[in-house]
């Protein structure tokens, strides 16, 4: 049975570039009894005179929680624009992202705010894997958040940062859409890849999904997903991952792409 905490938390940092969509938040727990999470595990961020949703934890160190944040609606524009100096907490909600074996060659795809868990999972097996690369997407320079920066990915060798922009930017590696590289970039060599996870709009995960699926490497890939959340912890049922019976916040976010062809049947078609 999962255990769920409520934690009160103060606002540590608010890293927003000047008319971007998309923030950074930093909340420190102010109770020493605060929960631990693996990367792909989220919470419900309860945001006083809105409501609370589910966010991916970015990262934790010790009581600091970090979360990528990105304008949709209400709740999300205050958190970017004005984020309140006190939240409160539930988690941890989901499952962890399932672990590669040891000494593999890892891809990370992450498009948007989906590299938030990316960027948690590239940390943590960094230290047993032989290679990490981390190929993060959005849509504009202005949609970029200074991942080696803020989050310090650069400290290990073996995990090589990629920016690819839909626009012209002269931080990107790569101009085009994150199909677009692997397309042109990666190509043929998918399969030197011993695991490839995603995470990010869906309409990119179903397009990655038909890739994976037409060179016959979907025992390979493994989707993080999102769908309508309500209670985050299980109980509602309301996170039925569509074309299954699995709950997102129980069984999710990530899933293999081979528990999934009821998933892009419904979806995606």
């Amino acid at each position: 049975m999962t255990s769920y905490a409520y934690v009160p938390a103060k606002l540590v940092k608010h890293v927003r570039k000047p008319n971007s969509p998309v923030a950074v938040l930093v909340y420190k727990a102010l109770t020493t009894r605060f929960f631990p999470s693996l990367p792909g595990h989220f919470c419900m961020l309860w945001v006083p005179g809105y409501e609370a949703i589910p966010l991916s934890i970015a990262y934790q160190e010790g009581a600091h929680y970090y979360f990528i944040v990105k304008k949709r609606g209400p709740t999300t524009t205050k958190l970017v624009e004005d984020p309140p100096r006190y939240v409160g907490l539930i988690g941890p909600a989901g499952s962890p992202i399932p672990a590669p074996s040891s000494g593999g060659k890892i891809l990370l795809l992450g498009g948007g705010v989906g590299i938030a868990p990316l960027i948690y999972f590239a940390t943590t097996i960094a230290s047993y894997v032989e290679s990490v690369t981390l190929v993060y997407g959005v849509r504009s320079s202005n949609e970029l958040v200074e991942l080696d920066q803020i989050f310090n990915v650069n400290r290990f060798k073996n995990v090589e940062l990629i920016i690819v922009v839909e626009e012209v930017c002269e931080r990107a590696v790569f101009k085009g859409t994150l199909i677009d590289y692997i397309t042109v970039k990666i190509g043929d060599r998918l399969e030197e890849y011993d695991r490839v996870y995603a995470s990010g709009p869906q309409t990119f995960l179903c397009k990655l999904y038909e890739v994976f699926n037409r060179a016959g490497l979907l025992d390979r890939l493994v989707l993080v997903l999102e769908t309508y959340v309500r209670c985050g912890l299980g109980f509602c049922g309301k996170c039925t991952i569509p074309g299954t019976s699995k709950l997102l916040c129980r069984d999710g976010p990530a899933l293999s792409a081979q528990l999934l062809k009821n998933w892009f049947a419904k979806i995606c078609v």
